[in-house]
C-alpha cells in the first residue's frame, strides 16, 4: 500500500481523460455514449472494453476488468500504483512530490538488507573472495554475472553484526530480520551469498552456499520475516518484468541457480518459486506479467508433481501454460551445463503443450509390451482426449495411436466419441447441480451485489442502505459496502473513478469485489420498489441464518430452561421474518 497525498492524486485524475489514456494502447471506437475496445486484459477478438468518458472508467464485460486511469495503466505497463500515478503526473507536469513510496514504512528493514548486501559484494571482491570467485567461475558463473545478480561472499569474521548494531539496529531486530544469531554473530557465515528481491527490486533475504567446506546443508535460507514472504516472492521477478512485452512469454523455473544459468546464455525472461511450493500469491504474480507462461521445472519426480499442480492452478484462472520436461532428472543449470545453450533454446521453442505433457504422464509406470498396459494406457489417452478442444490435435492423436499399437482408427474414434458422449453428460449435470446449489443463496447475494452497485451511483442509496441494512450476509460484499459508506461520509460524496483510486490506495483486496459489481447488467435507474425488496431478501436471509445458529445452540444446551429461552428466541424470529413491513 502506497501512502500518497490525496489531493495531488486526484488532480491527476480529474485532469486526465480517461478516453484519451487508452486510446493511446487500444484504439477506441465510439458507439453511443461510449467507447469501445478490444480488452488488452485478456484474449478478445470481439471489442468488449467498455470506456465511459463521463464516469471516467472502463470495463470489460468478458474477463471483468476495469477501474479507473491508474489501474488500466497499473495492469497494461505491470506497474505499481505509485509508478502509475508518477506517470500520468509527468504527461500533465503536476508536481508529485508528495508522493511517497510504500516501501519506507519498512525503510529501517530495507536499509538493513541494502547494508548487508554491499557488505557481501564488496567482501567477494577483496583478497579473502578469490577462492569464492574461483568456486563460481569453475561452475561456469563469470565475474559479470556475479556482478548483474548481486552475488556476494559471507566472511567468518561476524563484522556485519557489529556494523549493524553500531549504525543502530539492536541485536533483537537483526534476530528477527534473519542477520543474525543471539549470540551476537552473523547468521551466514563463510558462504557464497545469493540476494533475494522483492517485487520492486529491494533486496530482502538472501541464500548462503557452502563453497570451500562440507555440510549437509549446503544451502542455509533467510526465514520469514516481516519483510519476506516466500510463498510471495518470484525470484528475478523485478528484472524480468522489465524485459517482457504484453505478449511475450516467461518461463517458470524452482530455483535461482536456474535463473542464473539462463541468463548467461541469455536468456532473461524466467523467474523462479524459491524451491517452494506454487502458491495463488505466484499464480497471481504470473497472471500480472503474462498470459504466456512455459514450466520449466526440474526434471525428476517432484519436478513432475510442481508441474501437474502448477497446471491445475493456472487452469483455474483461464491459462494454458506450455511445459519444458528436461530429461536424465537434471534441472535447468544442469542441463544448460551439460547439453548447452542450443539445447536448452530448442526445447524453449518446442515445448509441450498440457494435452502432451498430460499423454506423456500416462506412460509412466506402464510397460507398453504389454497388451493389459498398452490397453489401459490407450483408455487413459482417450479420456484425456475428451478434455481437447482443438479437435485437429485430437484426430492426429487417434492417427498416431492407429499406427503406433496397429489398432484401427475408427475403433479409437468410436470409443473417443462413445466418451465425448458421456462428459457431455456428466457435464450437463454438473451444470444442473451447480444452478440449484447457486439458486439457494441467490436472492439475497443478487440483492447484495444490486444494492452496492446503485450505491455506487446515487448517494441517496447509500443512506439508504445505512439506515436499513443492519448486515450484509456475504463477507465481500459487506466489506465493500462498508467501506462506500465510510467514504461517503469522509468526502460528502462518491464518484465512482475517484472511489477506485481510493481503493488502490487504501483497500485494493476489494478492487476484484468492485470489478464484480461494476459489469452488472442491470438498469442504470433504480426503484424504490426494487431498492425495498433488495433489503427486505437480505434482512430475511439474515433472520434465516440467525434462526439456524440459535437451532444449533439449541442443540448443544443440556439445561432445559436454556434451551427453551432460546426456542422462543427462535419462534419470535420466525414471527418477525413473516410479518416483515417494507419501510420507505
Amino acid at each position: 500500500m502506497a501512502f500518497i497525498n490525496d489531493d495531488i492524486i486526484n488532480e491527476i485524475r480529474n485532469n486526465t481523460d480517461i478516453v484519451e489514456v487508452i486510446s493511446n494502447y487500444v484504439p477506441l471506437t465510439k458507439k453511443g455514449k461510449n467507447y469501445f475496445g478490444v480488452c488488452p486484459f485478456h484474449d478478445d477478438h470481439s471489442p468488449s472494453m467498455s470506456v465511459d468518458p463521463v464516469k471516467q472508467i472502463y470495463k470489460c464485460f468478458s474477463c471483468g476488468a476495469g477501474g479507473n486511469v491508474f489501474t488500466f495503466v497499473m495492469n497494461y505497463e505491470n506497474i505499481e500504483f505509485v509508478q502509475a500515478v508518477k506517470l500520468l503526473g509527468s504527461r500533465l507536469g503536476i508536481n508529485i512530490s508528495g508522493i511517497k513510496d510504500s516501501s519506507k514504512v519498512n525503510n529501517k528493514e530495507y536499509n538493513a538488507y541494502e547494508i548487508a548486501a554491499k557488505y557481501y559484494q564488496n567482501n567477494i571482491y577483496t583478497s579473502l573472495g578469490k577462492k569464492a570467485i574461483d568456486y563460481l567461475e569453475q561452475r561456469k558463473i563469470d565475474k559479470e554475472t556475479i556482478k548483474k545478480f548481486g552475488i556476494g561472499l559471507a566472511l567468518k569474521d561476524n563484522k556485519l553484526t557489529s556494523m549493524l548494531i553500531q549504525k543502530g539496529y539492536s541485536i533483537n531486530e537483526l534476530i528477527n530480520l534473519g542477520l543474525a544469531n543471539d549470540n551476537n554473530t552473523d547468521f551466514f557465515l563463510n558462504r557464497i551469498i545469493f540476494p533475494i528481491h522483492n517485487l520492486n527490486g529491494k533486496v530482502i533475504a538472501f541464500s548462503g552456499r557452502i563453497y570451500n567446506t562440507s555440510s549437509e546443508n549446503k544451502y542455509v535460507n533467510t526465514k520469514e520475516t516481516s519483510i519476506f514472504k516466500k510463498g510471495s516472492i518470484l525470484y528475478n521477478y523485478h528484472n524480468a518484468k522489465s524485459t517482457l512485452k504484453k505478449n511475450d512469454y516467461i518461463i517458470v523455473m524452482e530455483g535461482f541457480l536456474d535463473v542464473i544459468r539462463a541468463s548467461t546464455i541469455g536468456i532473461n525472461n524466467c523467474v523462479a518459486t524459491l524451491g517452494t511450493a506454487i502458491t495463488k500469491e505466484h499464480i497471481n504474480l504470473l497472471k500480472k506479467i503474462s498470459d504466456n507462461i512455459i514450466l520449466c521445472f526440474d526434471g525428476d519426480a517432484a519436478g513432475e508433481k510442481a508441474t501437474i499442480t502448477c497446471i491445475q492452478m493456472l487452469s483455474e484462472i483461464g491459462i494454458s501454460p506450455k511445459i519444458i520436461r528436461l530429461k536424465e532428472d537434471l534441472d535447468p543449470d544442469e542441463y544448460i551445463l551439460k547439453y548447452g545453450s542450443s539445447a536448452f533454446e530448442s526445447q524453449i521453442k518446442n515445448p509441450l503443450s498440457v494435452t502432451d505433457f498430460n499423454l506423456t504422464i500416462l506412460k509412466n509406470g506402464k510397460n507398453l509390451t504389454e497388451i493389459d498396459d498398452i490397453a489401459k494406457y490407450i483408455n487413459e489417452v482417450l479420456k484425456a482426449l475428451v478434455k481437447e478442444e482443438d479437435l485437429i490435435k485430437v484426430d492426429i492423436i487417434l492417427n498416431k495411436l492407429s499406427k503406433e499399437y496397429n489398432i484401427t482408427y475408427n475403433s479409437l474414434n468410436e470409443k473417443y466419441q462413445s466418451l465425448l458422449k458421456q462428459n457431455v453428460k456428466v457435464k450437463k449435470e454438473e451444470v444442473k447441480q451447480e444452478i440449484k446449489k447457486e439458486q439457494r443463496p441467490k436472492q439475497h447475494i443478487i440483492a447484495c451485489k444490486s444494492l452496492i452497485y446503485y450505491m455506487l451511483k446515487y448517494d441517496e442509496v447509500i443512506n439508504m442502505v445505512e439506515n436499513r441494512v443492519s448486515y450484509m450476509p456475504d463477507a465481500k460484499y459487506r466489506n465493500l459496502s462498508n467501506e462506500i459508506i465510510y467514504y461517503y461520509h469522509k468526502y460528502g460524496t462518491l464518484k465512482e473513478a475517484d472511489f477506485y483510486t481510493h481503493l488502490i490506495n487504501n483497500n485494493p483486496k476489494l478492487l476484484e469485489t468492485m470489478q464484480e459489481i461494476e459489469i452488472l447488467n442491470i438498469n442504470e435507474q433504480y426503484s424504490q420498489e426494487a431498492i425495498d425488496d433488495y433489503i427486505l431478501a437480505i434482512t430475511k436471509a439474515n433472520l434465516k441464518e440467525r434462526e439456524k445458529n440459535l437451532k444449533n445452540k439449541i442443540d448443544e444446551e443440556v439445561d432445559i430452561m436454556k434451551k427453551a429461552e432460546i426456542a422462543n428466541s427462535k419462534f419470535n424470529i420466525k414471527i418477525n421474518g413473516g410479518i416483515y413491513d417494507r419501510r420507505n
